[in-house]
């Protein structure tokens, strides 16, 4: 009988500690990686030059646009509310996607490009307050690092 209370004791333990374990695996899955950066790509269109931005969690990033690099820090709270909006809207590759019409001289796309997803173009407006975060979390951004895309 003495055996039979340790065993079930001892199955308690595991089975109540199991969760206890697996819980803030689940969570460090959800964080973004501080090495691993998010990517913006804009297209450019034909009056503006294409960019892409490589943004790691605590706001340092690297970018390309008119074919010059450069490198820049945005603020903490910035970058923390685009990692959060990219972790909510995952997957990215299944963000729902509503084309609209775009300027030939002035139209350009965005994308964001996360652990292996990327997005649609995000910048068509969108019902879906994900894409609409996203939209708004790349123009401020691009906007702190302040660099032009004009191909002057």
């Amino acid at each position: 009988m003495k055996a039979f209370n340790i065993y079930t004791i001892s199955l308690a333990s595991v089975l109540l500690a199991t969760p206890l374990c697996i819980f803030p695996l689940k969570i460090l899955a959800q964080s973004p990686n501080p090495k691993q950066p998010a990517v913006i790509i804009n297209s450019g269109s034909t009056n503006t030059c294409k960019y892409r931005i490589h943004l790691l969690p605590f706001g340092k990033a690297t970018y390309t646009v008119c074919n010059r690099k450069g490198a820049g820090e945005i603020k903490v709270e910035t970058a923390t509310k685009f990692f959060n909006d990219i972790s909510a809207a995952k997957p990215l590759s299944k963000l729902p996607y509503k084309s609209c019409a775009k300027s030939v001289s002035f139209g350009t796309s965005t994308q964001v490009r996360y652990q292996g997803q990327l997005s649609q173009d995000i910048s068509c407006p969108s019902n879906d307050l994900r894409v609409t975060n996203l939209d708004e979390d790349t123009k401020s951004i691009q906007q702190e690092l302040n660099f032009s895309t004009s191909k002057n």
